[in-house]
């Protein structure tokens, strides 16, 4: 599924043997960005959250109404980022279809109100996946590649959390 989705971004003939270095980066970061701004941004799009106060807002909200918080910390230009857009928005669809509890929202790291929300959550690559129930982050950083397997752990997540027996950081079982 990576390999068909970076043809997309990069049909076979673009980039020719012998380029250089230089050749090379300008037609990546060029075709990149034509991807990223031809309509892929906004079909993938999850609801944003722009800093920490409205972070906390949206933890405290989804508290009070017993829902697990599932956050994408994201960045434009990362292709690991956007080679599984697709998959968590078509999650999002999927478990708003089946309200089984669980909103998703991204956090663009390079946004400028979002320098201290990725820091205070110790974002050191991206796509981070993270969970939160009741203001606290469950399991540890999701690192699912399917769309069935990572559904499968929103919901197992959110089982254990109704049973009051939420996940640590540390438990493999749900991250």
């Amino acid at each position: 599924r990576s390999f068909e989705f970076t043809q997309r971004i990069f049909p076979p003939g673009l980039m020719r043997p012998g380029m250089t270095r230089e050749e090379f980066g300008k037609i990546f970061e060029r075709r990149l960005k034509e991807f990223e701004e031809g309509g892929f941004l906004e079909e993938t799009a999850l609801p944003s959250i722009k800093g920490e106060d409205e972070f906390l807002r949206k933890l405290a909200f989804h508290q009070q109404r017993n829902e697990l918080v599932v956050v994408k910390f994201w960045k434009k230009g990362c292709m690991p980022c956007l080679s599984k857009a697709e998959m968590f928005k078509e999650a999002e669809q999927w478990m708003l279809e089946e309200n089984p509890g669980a909103v998703f929202y991204s956090v663009d790291i390079h946004h400028k109100d979002n320098l201290d929300l990725s820091e205070h959550q110790l974002v050191d690559g991206t796509p981070s996946i993270q969970k939160f129930w009741g203001c606290k982050q469950v399991g540890g950083e999701v690192r699912i590649n399917d769309k069935p397997g990572f559904i499968e752990n929103i919901k197992r997540t959110i089982a254990a959390c109704m049973a009051d027996k939420c996940p640590t950081k540390t438990d493999p079982e749900l991250s």
